[in-house]
């Protein structure tokens, strides 16, 4: 090859490097725009309250003021004794529209018990309810503690859904009503901003089932427990929102039939 002929391959070699080195250098084909944001949705929010604290007697007046309706899970062996409510105390408690449900007898935790021990606790303790002029619809389980066996028969006893203790919020249509996701328990460090969080949270995410669990409503009393003064900013607040159109608030009950 000529020196002349080496040249023009040359400058031929160089320019092709050239070329690839500029493709190499332009901007990057778009990638496909990202899937749409999920758009905010109203929440549905159910205040449940668990093994009949007298403590709580005041969230039934707190709740009334406000226009609003909480569920309230009785142990119904312990119904009257000392530290829980007596019944002419729930009864005040339905008869201003919140819903009355079950929670066993005596606050078992009911996950592997035989069959008959798991209808003494579970039937016997809605029976017990009807009696004194109740019309239990839903049922928690203590400590959340729940199995097959454990889910059917609360299914047999004649409730219509039941309510865990984490994994929330819930979805609809519910994935399983015997086995309702809730937020986790709702204890002494539990600030206002976290249960406001909880809620418009849920909302930014797309929607849902916002299911709050409280316990003892009291300042100090027990790691389980939320302060009235939490109680008397967030009730409030929560009826604010629901009058601005942000969120509805129903018992379990009702937010079951949403189904």
């Amino acid at each position: 090859m000529s020196n002349r002929q080496s040249s023009i391959v040359n400058r031929k070699f160089l320019a092709t490097l050239f070329l690839v080195a500029l493709a190499g250098c332009r901007p990057a084909k778009a990638p496909n725009p990202a899937a749409p944001a999920v758009a905010p949705q109203d929440p549905i929010v159910s205040l449940t309250f668990d093994d009949g604290n007298a403590d709580n007697i005041p969230m039934g007046e707190l709740l009334q003021q406000n226009g609003l309706h909480a569920t309230f899970y009785i142990p119904s062996g312990l119904a009257g004794t000392q530290g829980f409510m007596t019944w002419d105390q729930i009864k005040s408690l339905q008869d201003a529209g919140n819903e009355i449900g079950g929670h066993t007898l005596h606050h078992k935790n009911l996950r592997g018990l035989d069959i008959a021990t798991l209808r003494h606790e579970i039937c016997d303790d809605r029976s017990s309810l009807e009696s004194h002029g109740f019309n239990p619809v839903s049922f928690a389980y203590p400590f959340g503690a729940y199995d097959p066996n454990v889910k059917r028969v609360v299914k047999e006893c004649g409730y219509a859904g039941a309510r865990t203790v984490k994994d929330g919020p819930e979805q609809f249509p519910i994935p399983d009503v015997y086995a309702v996701r809730a937020f986790p328990y709702v204890v002494n460090d539990t600030n206002l901003s976290k249960l406001q969080r909880y809620i418009s949270g849920t909302r930014q995410e797309g929607g849902g089932w916002v299911v709050l669990v409280f316990h003892h409503v009291c300042d100090g009393c027990d790691y389980f427990a939320v302060s009235p003064g939490v109680m008397d900013r967030f009730i409030p607040w929560l009826a604010q929102q629901q009058a601005m159109g942000h969120l509805q608030v129903k018992t379990f009950g009702e937010a079951l039939q949403e189904r």
